[in-house]
C-alpha cells in the first residue's frame, strides 16, 4: 500500500474509534440515568382496583371468624318476648357471632324443639313442666320474672272476689298462662277448681274468642291482647304486674348437655339478648316496629300499650332467674314431683354470672 493509502486507512480507523467512543459514552450515560430513576410502583390488588398493595402487617391479619349457625324458637307472638325479635331485627345476633334461624314454635312445641335439639335455644320454653316430665332442661336467663298479665272479666263483675262460682278460661295445663291464673286466684283468696272453674284452651286466640262470645267469665291477658279486651268492653279487674308476684313467665331454656357442649353459642346468644334488651329500653320506635312485625299489628295504640307495659319488665331485676319465681309455679303445678322439687334444680344462672363477672353487663348498661 502506498503512503496515501496508509493515511486514508488511518483516518478511517480514527473516525471509527471516535464513533465507537461516542456510542460507548452515550450507552454509559443512559445506563447511569436508568439506575437513578425511582422504582416503579407495585401493581394494584386485583380484588380492589386502584387500591394500594397491602402492607405485610395487613396481609398477615386473620379474617373475621365465621358466624356460628344456630336455631332458636320463641313460644308466642306476645310482646313479652320482644328482646329476641330486637336481637334478630337489629343484627345483634350477628354482631355477637351468630347466624340465628329464629322460628315460632308456640306452646309446648318450643319445649319439644329444645329437648330434641332441633331448636336448642328456647325463648319462652316451659322449663318446669318439661323438666318434671323427665327432660334435662334448665332455665339460663330470665326474660319476664313476675306475673305480667291483666285480669279481665265480663261486664257486671266488679272485683276479683266476684269470680266465685264463675269460669276462668286459661291455656293448656302447665302453661305459663294457666299457672299464673292459679296463682292470681289464690292471691285473691279463691281456690281454683273449687271456687272458680278453670276451662282450658289451646292458646291466647281461643281464650279471647271465648271471652268475646261471652262463653267464659274471666281470663288473664297480656299485651297486645289486653288492649283488644278493653276495646270489646271487657272489664279490667287488676293489673297483676303491679303486684310483683314472682313468676318465671318467660325464660330462655336449654338442655344441660347443650350448655356444656356448645357453651360459646350460649354465651353469644345471651350477650345478644342482653344488648337487645338495653336497646329495646332506649329505642321506642324501633322496638315497637318489631312488636308490630311479629304480633302482626300496625295499630299504634296497641304498640304503645305493649311497649309501655313491658319496657321496665324485660330482664329485671338482673337477667338471672330468681328461685322464688320457680317456687311459685311449683306450688300450683299439678304434676308428679312438683311438690317435692327444688327450685335450684330448674335454674342454671352461671352464664349470666359470667357476663356480670367479665364486665359485659356494665359495658352495655344492662342494669342501669
Amino acid at each position: 500500500m502506498n503512503e496515501r493509502g496508509r493515511r486514508a486507512a488511518l483516518d478511517l480507523t480514527d473516525r471509527r474509534c471516535t464513533v465507537v467512543g461516542h456510542l460507548l459514552s452515550w450507552a454509559l450515560c443512559w445506563a447511569l440515568l436508568l439506575s437513578c430513576r425511582p422504582a416503579a410502583a407495585p401493581a394494584a390488588s386485583a380484588g380492589a382496583p386502584g387500591a394500594p398493595a397491602a402492607s405485610p402487617a395487613a396481609s398477615s391479619t386473620e379474617a373475621a371468624p365465621a358466624l356460628i349457625a344456630v336455631r332458636a324458637a320463641y313460644a308466642a307472638p306476645g310482646a313479652g318476648l320482644t328482646p329476641v325479635w330486637v336481637a334478630q331485627d337489629r343484627g345483634l345476633f350477628r354482631q355477637y357471632g351468630l347466624d340465628v334461624d329464629l322460628v315460632l314454635l308456640s306452646g309446648t312445641r318450643t319445649d319439644q324443639g329444645v329437648v330434641s335439639g332441633d331448636t336448642p335455644l328456647g325463648f319462652g320454653a316451659n322449663v318446669i313442666p318439661t323438666r318434671l316430665g323427665g327432660a334435662d332442661i334448665v332455665a339460663i336467663a330470665g326474660v319476664v320474672s313476675r306475673i305480667s298479665y291483666t285480669l279481665f272479666a265480663q261486664p257486671g263483675i266488679a272485683s276479683p272476689r266476684d269470680l266465685r262460682g264463675k269460669t276462668l278460661v286459661a291455656t293448656l295445663p302447665g302453661a305459663s298462662n294457666t299457672s299464673a291464673s292459679l296463682l292470681v286466684l289464690r292471691h285473691f283468696g279463691l281456690e281454683p277448681g273449687r271456687d272458680v272453674n278453670i276451662q282450658h284452651t289451646q292458646g291466647t286466640p281461643e281464650q279471647f274468642t271465648l271471652m268475646a262470645q261471652g262463653l267464659a267469665d274471666a281470663s288473664l291477658f297480656s299485651p297486645p291482647t289486653n288492649l283488644k279486651a278493653r276495646e270489646i268492653g271487657l272489664v279490667e279487674l287488676a293489673n297483676i304486674s303491679d303486684l310483683r308476684i314472682p313468676f318465671m313467665q318467660t325464660a330462655i331454656g336449654i338442655m344441660q348437655d347443650y350448655g356444656r357442649e356448645h357453651a360459646e353459642e350460649v354465651r353469644r346468644f345471651l350477650r345478644a339478648y342482653v344488648a337487645a334488651t338495653v336497646l329495646a329500653r332506649q329505642d321506642a320506635a324501633g322496638t315497637k316496629a318489631s312488636i308490630g312485625k311479629y304480633s302482626q299489628t300496625d295499630d299504634a295504640a296497641v304498640l304503645d300499650d305493649a311497649y309501655a307495659y313491658y319496657r321496665d319488665i324485660w330482664g329485671r331485676p338482673d337477667f338471672r332467674v330468681p328461685p322464688e319465681a320457680v317456687e311459685s309455679i311449683l306450688r300450683v303445678l299439678e304434676m308428679p314431683g312438683a311438690d317435692s322439687a327444688r327450685a335450684a334444680d330448674f335454674i342454671d344462672n352461671h352464664f349470666v354470672d359470667e357476663l356480670e363477672q367479665d364486665g359485659f353487663m356494665r359495658q352495655v348498661g344492662a342494669t342501669d
